[in-house]
């Protein structure tokens, strides 16, 4: 993808971004993404509430993610994001987070889907977006492609959607479907593991007061954990998102002592 007409900002890692194991909340990076994907696309004239104008939204399709290393606390970071049309039907935006000119901590790439504010159903680009930014084209994503059939599941966690966790079309926000997931993982293996990879594809929308079924199924191996969710609705089975997360091992810490 390319990296041009890059938008960066600094932050910090924040102390109410880091969990129980130290390591940075996974559903945090996806917040901290949407805020500067934002504000990158108010500049050029496509957020959400110009689209809204224009009767339309943005819908997030999938999400790559790579933790590289841990993130300390306060570490001072600067999150770059970039986007590029491709083939005037969807918007690929990749992310980097890291500490000055080091390797980056974290990487990511997702998929954004123009559509109709009436129905959902996806437009062309081309007649939405000014001119130039249809011309840096990106790369072809790599698109996740899950089995149709979930399968066998080892646990199920239940959840509501609550108001809070509402974005502002009034659905479950991308973040989470994330924390969901997250939150599946049953004692011990929450405190044992800490996610590394996260892929994430979201399907239909959760509405405010829907009960939500989180189900997982663990394969472990020599190099870690891997996990498989599927999250659905409980009333109906439809499922909302499919998601693989792979984990790593780690020793747990005090959160006030030095971690890894």
């Amino acid at each position: 993808m390319t990296k041009n007409n890059i938008f960066s900002c600094h932050l910090d890692l924040p102390y109410s971004a880091v969990n129980a194991n130290g390591r940075v909340k996974v559903d945090w990076l996806l917040n901290a993404f949407q805020d500067a994907a934002s504000q990158q696309c108010h500049t050029l004239g496509i957020s959400g509430f110009d689209m809204a104008k224009k009767q339309l939204k943005w819908v997030v399709a999938q999400y790559k993610i790579n933790i590289h290393d841990q993130i300390p606390w306060l570490a001072p970071l600067t999150l770059s994001t970039w986007r590029a049309p491709w083939k005037n039907l969807y918007e690929i935006r990749g992310f980097s987070m890291g500490i000055n000119s080091k390797p980056p901590l974290v990487t990511a790439e997702s998929i954004w889907i123009l559509t109709k504010a009436s129905n959902g159903k996806p437009v062309r680009l081309k007649p939405y977006m000014p001119e130039i930014l249809m011309q840096d084209t990106a790369e072809p994503a790599e698109l996740i492609k899950p089995k149709d059939d979930f399968g066998e599941y080892q646990h199920e966690a239940i959840f509501p959607v609550q108001f809070i966790d509402l974005d502002l079309n009034q659905h479950v926000n991308n973040r989470v479907y994330l924390r969901w997931a997250v939150e599946s993982l049953p004692d011990p293996y929450c405190f044992e593991y800490t996610p590394v990879t996260c892929e994430v594809i979201y399907r239909k929308e959760g509405l405010f007061k829907d009960k939500i079924s989180s189900r997982i199924r663990m394969i472990f191996s020599d190099s870690g954990l891997t996990t498989h969710h599927s999250i659905r609705k409980t009333a109906t089975q439809e499922e909302l998102a499919r998601l693989t997360l792979c984990w790593k091992k780690f020793t747990l810490q005090n959160l006030f002592n030095n971690h890894e």
